[in-house]
């Protein structure tokens, strides 16, 4: 055994092969994060020199990995984990059978001059971890840890059925909310990955995953993180670990996992949803039936499910369905450095200090800056006089009622039904247009139109209807006059309408039967 840096364009096909059975091998230990297919995917994008980049190595007799752990240079005599900000933690990456594998890499680290080395969220729960400092400081290195946040996770006992009973609350939690949209739409869940599954395939699913990150409160990949994001995935379908899973209701995406089941580990990398069907629970919905099948479809020879990892960070979802959270250490070592050494627990809460309180400052400008007003001109809709003149039949119109309040909040883009209810307590109605409506009219008390909603609208083709027309129905349903609020460069300050595109059609089944064609007169 011998261990030295090697530089990336000494990896071959065979090295990156090898690399990835290592990771493989490492059972509740295995991380697409330490796998050569995200190395090579986020070195495509990465911008220093491929000269500041190194993967110390430990090789056995054949030139093939035994050990790993990948560095980039961040200053003179200084290295830290290779691209510590796009990953949530790092390994040092050894054989289960390579007892001596990290004090080697201590070892080469020694001998090759580095003398500051900083480690990104080192898992404490990794022997190597452990085994990895005791090297450093078994060869000169002055080494400081501190926790920087923890692993969320769950272990796995009895594959699915186990995992279900372990978590019955959520279950049952997941299964009121899947009940509820399957009472109004119809709810699928397609799998992408495993046996059948075509390269083109993953091109599809991709597409509709950058698709639904557009939508979502995180905002579009940028080209970058997209075309890594994308490599990485088709890396590691070739090893059959990915997985995708998109939620669909009604047939539109509205949901969508990125599943990596390599080792013994299922591991949740991301999620992208559409925020428009935040009001039907869907990231509830995703989250277990993406759970389910990700731990009920078979597992390679020579493997099983024993843990769920749900990535660093906590969330209320990760909070009741990760009960182990080991911590995660920001490793610092330094040689050679006296004065280093002796403050280097202080530099270390001085740079977190620092970092937090910068990001409290960013939230907190965010918060303050200046909104400016838009600006809005005032549009008054007259009931038609004679709804039937020129041969046109008028659309009928109908309230909304109660049991509609969850599609009243999906049309809406509201992000659950508590706001339709104190609408409601307000004096506020919501009126649907069309026998089979195809447009829902939010109306204040005081007649102005907040939102017009163009149900099931295709969102590539924009809906050929005008908020005035529809309003326009209304108005000549109830007999009143209507009053809109447009954008205008030229109005005054104000609070304009809403025009929303829902993503799936209304729920015909669950209308009410009142219906209104002109003047208040049922039909």
């Amino acid at each position: 055994m011998r261990a030295r840096p090697m530089h990336p364009l000494e990896i071959d096909g065979a090295f990156a092969t090898s690399w990835d059975r290592l990771v493989a091998a490492r059972g509740v230990h295995a991380d697409p994060f330490d796998t050569h297919a995200w190395f090579a995917s986020t070195l495509h994008g990465h911008h220093d020199p491929l000269d500041d980049i190194r993967v110390v190595s430990v090789l056995d007799a054949a030139d093939q990995p035994r050990a790993l752990l990948p560095l980039e240079r961040i200053g003179p005599d200084r290295w830290g984990v290779f691209s510590a900000h796009r990953r949530p933690r790092s390994h040092v990456v050894v054989h289960p059978d390579e007892p001596h594998g990290a004090d080697s890499i201590a070892d080469a680290l020694a001998r090759t001059g580095v003398r500051e080395l900083r480690l990104h969220r080192m898992p404490s729960r990794d022997p190597e971890t452990h085994r990895l400092i005791a090297g450093l400081r078994a060869c000169g290195y002055t080494v400081d840890a501190r926790e920087k946040a923890c692993d969320m996770l769950a272990g796995v006992d009895g594959g699915w059925a186990g995992h279900r009973a372990r978590f019955r609350s959520f279950d049952r939690y997941a299964h009121r909310f899947a009940t509820r949209v399957r009472a109004q739409w119809d709810l699928t869940v397609d799998r992408i990955g495993g046996p059948g599954t075509r390269e083109h395939d993953f091109d599809a699913g991709f597409a509709v995953y950058t698709d639904l990150f557009a939508r979502s409160w995180k905002g579009p990949l940028q080209p970058a993180a997209a075309d890594a994001r994308r490599d990485l995935i088709a890396r590691a379908a070739r090893h059959d670990w990915a997985r995708l899973y998109i939620l669909r209701v009604d047939g539109v995406p509205a949901a969508m996992h990125l599943w990596f089941r390599l080792g013994d580990v299922a591991t949740w990398h991301s999620t992208a949803y559409d925020e428009r069907f935040a009001a039907l629970g869907i990231g509830t919905v995703v989250q277990w039936q993406a759970q389910e099948l990700v731990l009920a479809e078979p597992w390679p020879a020579g493997t099983r499910p024993r843990l769920v990892d749900l990535m660093p960070t906590r969330t209320p979802q990760k909070l009741r369905l990760a009960p182990e959270r080991p911590a995660l250490w920001d490793v610092e070592a330094v040689r050679d450095r006296r004065l280093l050494a002796i403050t280097l627990p202080a530099r270390g809460f001085a740079r977190a200090t620092r970092m937090s309180v910068e990001q409290h400052l960013r939230v907190r400008r965010a918060k303050t800056a200046p909104v400016e007003p838009d600006l809005v001109a005032e549009t008054v809709i007259p009931p038609a006089i004679n709804p039937h003149e020129g041969g046109d039949k008028p659309d009928p119109v109908h309230e909304a009622g109660l049991a509609d309040n969850r599609a009243i909040a999906l049309a809406c883009g509201y992000r659950g039904t508590d706001t339709v209810d104190a609408g409601r307590a307000r004096g506020e109605t919501w009126w649907l247009v069309g026998e089979e409506p195809h447009t829902l009219v939010h109306l204040g008390p005081d007649r102005t139109v907040h939102t017009v909603a163009a149900l099931g609208a295709d969102r590539t083709r924009p809906h050929d209807r005008q908020p005035q027309d529809a309003a326009r129905s209304v108005a000549t349903a109830l007999g009143e006059t209507l009053r809109l609020y447009l954008p205008d460069p030229a109005g005054t300050p104000g609070t304009p309408l809403r025009r929303e595109p829902e993503p799936v059609p209304w729920p015909v089944a669950r209308t009410g039967p009142t219906r209104l064609t002109s003047k208040g007169t049922t039909r």
